[in-house]
């Protein structure tokens, strides 16, 4: 699965089988949805724009170029 570390407070956020985001710090785990609400754990807090970043849909490398592309066409 997917994970990171932020980059200010140094918690681990890893992506889970289930769809959930395990973050971790300083021995304290907690698990958070991915708009980064509380579901359980000794955490309370996770960075939302971080559980969207590593939680939400994957793109693939064509998709990204396809929607580069499109946005540069005339309307």
């Amino acid at each position: 699965m997917r994970s990171i570390r932020h980059p200010l407070s140094g918690a681990l956020y890893d992506l889970q089988a289930d769809g959930t985001i395990r973050v971790e710090k300083d021995a304290k785990v907690g698990i958070f949805r991915v708009d980064g609400t509380h579901v359980s754990g000794e955490l309370y807090f996770a960075d939302p724009q971080l559980c969207l970043w590593i939680g939400g849909r994957e793109t693939t490398a064509r998709s990204r170029h396809s929607s580069a592309l499109s946005s540069k066409l005339p309307k």
